[in-house]
């Protein structure tokens, strides 16, 4: 372990295996706790510490409340040709999201396009690494997850100052010859509830204009979300309607997965059954085979031409250069595998409590090789 300031420096190796550890001991199937702790280390070796390790204390809250069932496993209630609705049943949203990506990859490959829903999922970690994985295999991927309802979330509409939608992210990534392909992953509020989250934990303020308190104040006091503030949509006062747009898009859409729901309540909700039908929320997954357009090869080609020509414009003043997204994510696993990953002593002492409450050690040192490892098949 190194520690600067307030900061411990940790081997990712080592964290995946706590993180394994932990999901086991919570009642995880091992198949399912890997692809979590892969998914969790991942997210950190990438630089989003918001979606890393930290959401382990999230989880195990979930746990005592009720809400996350983590030996539950994700079931294939119906599918076509090319659609598919999943049932996570409350578990794990990484595996049951991985599941359904690995299921519309398989049939992309068949018919061109296709599409799979989830429902009754929990949080579901960074988006970006479903649709990489579909980019990486050739295909041109698009996942959202979203949530929308009285009451629902962390986020207020456009010129609210309530909360009604969740962050709802987006994800898409488009495979590019010789080069790695663009990987796009935002919520669609103006920052992730996980960033503020990890603020909290390095007790900093957020940045202006990101976070509400619960009269629908401005602060940058990160508690008062957590007091029942509430996040702004991305785009702020001056642009807000966009991301409001986009929020609700992925709210909707992904509400295709509760159609003809039997159970359609939200885990731990504390609203009275009537409201449940005026509440959307669900997974989805798209894959697209450019081979069905034509030639899948040339696409490939021109999509790295384009990557590598917008590397070479100009950079503004203050900047360095110009990144194609995903580039960002890339750059950061290559130093934190050699560097290790940076845990706010706040988070680690947190993930100590979570250790000892499961009879799991927390070594910052060995654990094997940082890197993530492989998705689940």
């Amino acid at each position: 372990m190194d520690t600067v300031s307030d900061t411990v420096v940790a081997e990712a190796g080592a964290l995946r295996q706590f993180s394994e550890r932990v999901g086991l001991a919570m009642g995880a199937a091992p198949d399912v706790a890997a692809e979590v702790a892969r998914h969790l280390v991942s997210a950190n070796l990438s630089g989003h510490d918001s979606h890393g390790a930290l959401r382990w204390t999230q989880y195990v809250g979930e746990l005592d409340e009720g809400e996350l069932h983590p030996g539950a496993r994700a079931e294939l209630l119906h599918e076509h040709p090319v659609t598919a609705l999943f049932d996570a049943r409350r578990g794990f949203g990484q595996h049951s999201t991985m599941l359904a990506t690995v299921w519309a990859l398989a049939r992309a490959r068949e018919h061109g396009v296709a599409a799979a829903a989830v429902r009754h999922s929990m949080h579901i970690g960074c988006l970006g690494q479903y649709t990489e994985r579909l980019a990486l295999e050739g295909l041109v991927g698009v996942v959202t997850v979203g949530v929308a309802g009285a009451g629902s979330g962390s986020v207020a509409p456009f010129g609210a100052a309530a909360r009604f939608l969740g962050t709802n992210p987006w994800s898409m990534a488009v495979p590019a010859e010789g080069r790695p392909p663009l990987v796009y992953d935002a919520a669609t509020s103006t920052v992730a509830e996980g960033k503020v989250r990890l603020a909290r934990a390095k007790a900093v303020e957020v940045p202006p204009g990101t976070v509400r308190d619960p009269e629908g104040r401005p602060t940058r006091d990160p508690a008062q979300l957590y007091a029942g503030g509430s996040l702004t949509v991305m785009g702020g006062d001056v642009a807000g309607h966009k991301g409001h747009g986009l929020s609700l898009a992925s709210a909707l859409i992904g509400g295709l997965a509760m159609i003809a729901d039997p159970d359609p309540s939200p885990a731990g909700c504390m609203r009275p059954p009537e409201t449940w039908g005026r509440r959307l929320a669900g997974v989805f997954v798209v894959a697209i085979d450019p081979a069905a357009f034509g030639d899948a090869a040339g696409y490939r080609r021109s999509v790295a031409g384009v990557l590598d020509d917008l590397q070479q414009v100009p950079p503004a003043p203050g900047f360095d250069g110009v990144l194609a997204p995903g580039d960002p994510e890339r750059r950061s696993r290559e130093r934190r595998a050699r560097e290790g990953v940076p845990v706010p002593a706040a988070t680690w002492r947190e993930l100590g409590a979570i250790g000892e409450r499961f009879g799991v050690a927390l070594s910052p040192v060995g654990g094997g090789p940082s890197q993530a490892g492989a998705p689940v098949e």
